[in-house]
């Protein structure tokens, strides 16, 4: 008998994870029509209670952060918002489908910030990048022909791909000298502050703003509880156990999950040219981001 282990699949935890990364975007559609800016900050807040709360025992590690790293820990939360504010907003704007399908290019821009710190882009990732392109040109086109909203809602998801990859590429540089949980509840809780600001700043002076009913308290607090919480803390625990290619492949389901979810939960169906773009998309990532085994 062959001492090799047999090669497994995704572990039940990691597939937990990604069902409940892909409830983020159903979450926020549910919460509408709140206005976004109070969606995005909400979420993050829970979020950062509950992080802070299953980490109180390394918080002191928080004291002991070096005061050149200080600056990069409130540039992370200030791109988490920044992530959560464009990427909320955008579902407004587009649908469920090429929203999400858009914010997974973040691998894209953290391939192009990664080489400020010293990374090298090979062919292989260049590849990759090209045929992403090539799906959010898709994408944009068939949204150039539904209208100019669908547009925006375009830009401010990639908007939300490149500082979600710039809030990771900072990630990189910090956790390896803080704990995790307390680290992410400090983001989010910078996140949630300059969020909360943008929502006050808008109820003065925005006619139309929406504050949040019990409704979409409820939803915000589903979404920090299942898609921050337990989605990305399971991602975390998922890359000690499972090869980091498997785990990166896996993410690249959230799009569909979000999309099933949101079509049988509110009837939207992905529009063809939304599928056809965010496959290519993905397909783009996978070719040029998932390492072989």
């Amino acid at each position: 008998m062959s001492d090799v282990p047999a090669r497994r699949g995704p572990s039940p935890a990691l597939l937990l994870a990604i069902v409940a990364i892909s409830t983020g975007a159903p979450f926020a559609r549910w919460a509408a029509p709140t206005s976004p800016l109070v969606i995005a900050a909400l979420r993050p807040a829970i979020a950062a209670l509950l992080l802070l709360a299953a980490g109180h025992r390394e918080l002191a590690s928080l004291r002991r952060i070096p005061a050149r790293d200080r600056r990069y820990v409130v540039l992370s939360g200030l791109m988490l918002g920044v992530h959560f504010g464009s990427w909320i907003a955008s579902l407004s704007f587009t649908s469920t489908a090429a929203s999400v399908a858009l914010v997974c290019t973040n691998p894209i821009f953290a391939a192009a910030f990664g080489t400020l710190l010293g990374d090298r882009v090979t062919r292989r990732e260049l590849g990759g990048i090209a045929i992403a392109a090539a799906g959010c040109a898709v994408l944009a086109g068939g949204d150039w022909s539904a209208g100019g909203p669908a547009l925006i809602g375009d830009g401010l998801a990639l908007v939300g791909a490149a500082s979600g990859a710039a809030y990771l590429v900072l990630g990189r540089r910090l956790r390896a000298t803080l704990p995790l949980l307390p680290y992410l509840g400090t983001v989010n809780a910078i996140a949630a502050t300059g969020l909360g600001i943008a929502a006050l700043i808008a109820w003065r002076i925005d006619p139309h703003f929406i504050a949040p009913d019990g409704h979409a308290l409820l939803a915000c607090a589903c979404a920090a509880l299942v898609a921050s919480f337990i989605g990305h803390s399971l991602l975390n625990a998922a890359v000690r156990v499972t090869p980091t290619h498997l785990v990166a492949l896996a993410v690249l389901g959230e799009p569909i999950g979000s999309s099933l979810i949101t079509w049988a939960a509110f009837g939207e169906q992905p529009p063809i040219h939304a599928v056809i773009g965010g496959a290519i998309v993905l397909v783009g990532i996978a070719i040029g981001f998932v390492r072989r085994s």
